[in-house]
């Protein structure tokens, strides 16, 4: 004979009841799971966003203040020597020259022993004039001599963008340009470039430069006939 059950009492208002759980569907375990991937990128992201992003050394920064100096002018005066040799002056002109006809942007340097350097495209670097010692330097090297502004500012803007191939040592910037290493000195106060040296293969040069202002006689000795922005 089957006995009756005894009636189950109802639980205590002290003990809280225990609710059912419930199992997720695969719905929610798929969005979850694209959640926690969608979460671990953006970390990542940001961790490469910091790293690559992070804030420039200070010899990045006066670099950038030098090329903002160099753009600033148009015309350098230099005195240079080569591998300890004579020493000579010259000048540097940024400016609009016209060639065959044409009118085109570039640069031209004039030593006062004669010698031309023309940077003018779509021509190569040319160098006339002056004595044997002058034409058995690389163009390049004269016109980084001669502090050619626009030269020398494209390529320390790119070395500022890259962050590379910079160094800051002793208020000196070094970097490479074109098979060649430049060292130029800074102003310890304005950062204004005050002086340069060039190394390449196995030769030396070293220059003072200052920045100078263009006048209308300047730019009829460089054959400049008309006039152009800077």
């Amino acid at each position: 004979m089957l006995r009756p059950r005894p009636p189950q009492s109802p639980p205590s208002r002290d003990e809280p009841s225990t609710p059912p759980r419930r199992r997720l569907g695969p719905v929610w375990v798929t969005l979850a799971v694209a959640l926690a991937v969608v979460l671990a990128a953006l970390a990542g992201g940001l961790l490469v966003q910091r790293v690559a992003l992070s804030e420039p050394g200070s010899g990045t920064l006066i670099a950038a203040r030098t090329a903002l100096w160099l753009g600033r002018y148009r015309l350098v005066e230099s005195t240079f020597s080569v591998n300890g040799g004579p020493v000579r002056h010259a000048r540097c002109l940024q400016d609009w020259f016209v060639r065959d006809g044409m009118r085109r942007r570039g640069a031209e340097v004039r030593a006062d022993d004669g010698l031309v350097v023309v940077d003018i495209p779509p021509h190569t670097l040319v160098a006339t004039g002056g004595t044997a010692a002058d034409r058995a330097v690389p163009p390049l090297v004269l016109l980084e001599l001669a502090g050619c502004p626009r030269v020398l500012e494209r390529r320390v803007e790119t070395l500022v963008q890259l962050r590379q191939d910079l160094s800051l040592s002793g208020g000196v910037l070094h970097f490479p340009l074109k098979g060649t290493r430049v060292s130029m000195t800074l102003d310890p106060e304005s950062g204004a470039p005050t002086a340069i040296a060039v190394a390449w293969a196995h030769s030396r040069a070293a220059s003072r430069i200052a920045f100078g202002r263009v006048t209308p006689a300047i730019r009829r000795r460089f054959g400049v006939q008309k006039v152009g922005t800077s």
